[in-house]
């Protein structure tokens, strides 16, 4: 079985760095663009489970995230 745990792990600039620093510099080194092509290349190495368990994430985060906006878009 597959866990969200198995995978995750900590920056070590995130220890090292204030949020707006650290933010200014991920985004300088890791710009939060989506590239396709890159995101395929890691699709194509994955295992059938692995690619299951990463589009059911995708899709949870996509509700969380229209939850989030009509949370904020509807607030009076």
């Amino acid at each position: 079985m597959i866990t969200v745990h198995d995978y995750m792990a900590i920056d070590p600039l995130a220890l090292i760095f204030s949020g707006d620093a650290y933010r200014i510099l991920t985004e300088k080194l890791h710009p939060h663009v989506p590239k396709v092509s890159e995101i395929q290349e890691v699709v194509r190495a994955m295992t059938a489970e692995e690619r299951s368990f990463a589009l059911a994430r995708a899709r949870i985060f996509i509700a969380h995230s229209k939850a989030i906006e009509e949370a904020i878009t509807t607030l009076k």
